[in-house]
């Protein structure tokens, strides 16, 4: 992540939720232990909370220091206060799963991602020594996600060296390769077309598989919530891939 900051010239913030004491573990308040005990308990998880905290900070301004980069450090006490700081965010950085919990409430990369009105990048924790943003491949279907998706990822698109757009359509007779290609031709931008028809229940196994045969190292998708019954309630396709990605995600609802 702090390499792809470096290639496109952006500064960083790193952001640490602190976990609240967890109260609801100790009973009713803590009411079967002394309240000299439960003292004890609250400082000692603030300890531990406050060296965690000290440990990511150093290890995040340094990575910042080796790329050159203007760094800061924000820690937040609420899950509120993230998705705040979301929304005055270019990109924002999470792994994929669920957050730490802040308190009693916690939040998904899925539920941020509604949330927050931009876009996020989703690193999996086996990454390893992977490349971010070097083979772009950009997920297709015409809606109305897929558009803003595309256009949260224009300066991803226009730094990277090879592109490829995954057209996954469950309607065979819906066909816009051509201005798709012209778009990107424009900005002197060659691109490959991966175009499949396939159902909606089979578009991640599709998409998936083209990820991985073409060696995406970047996979641009819409984010997709169900009916607005709930605006935290994830679609298919969104679900499982947040869940246990193929390679880092760029998603934007």
């Amino acid at each position: 992540m702090i390499d792809l900051a470096g290639r496109l010239g952006a500064g960083v913030t790193g952001a640490f939720l602190r976990p609240m004491f967890p109260l609801s573990d100790y009973g009713a308040g803590g009411a079967w232990m002394s309240q000299g005990l439960l003292q004890e308990a609250v400082e000692a998880h603030a300890l531990v909370v406050d060296r965690t905290e000290a440990r990511a900070q150093r290890a995040f301004l340094a990575a910042a220091e080796l790329q050159h980069l203007a760094a800061d450090w924000i820690v937040l006490d609420t899950v509120q206060q993230l998705v705040e700081r979301a929304r005055l965010s270019d990109l924002v950085v999470v792994p994929p799963g669920p957050l730490p919990e802040g308190g009693e409430v916690t939040i998904s990369a899925g539920q941020l991602g509604l949330a927050c009105g931009g876009p996020l990048l989703v690193i999996p924790d086996h990454l390893g020594e992977m490349s971010i943003g070097r083979r772009v491949l950009a997920c297709w279907n015409g809606s109305r996600e897929s558009a803003r998706a595309w256009r949260d990822a224009w300066p991803f698109i226009l730094a990277a060296d090879h592109v490829a757009v995954a057209a996954v359509r469950s309607r065979p007779d819906f066909d816009d390769d051509a201005a798709l290609r012209f778009r990107l031709s424009r900005w002197d931008r060659e691109v490959e077309v991966l175009s499949e028809p396939a159902p909606g229940d089979l578009a991640s196994d599709v998409l998936r598989r083209k990820a991985r045969g073409w060696g995406s190292d970047l996979l641009v998708m819409g984010l997709y919530g169900r009916p607005r019954i709930s605006e935290t309630v994830l679609g298919g396709v969104s679900h499982e891939f947040l869940a246990d990605p193929p390679c880092p995600l760029l998603i934007s609802h």
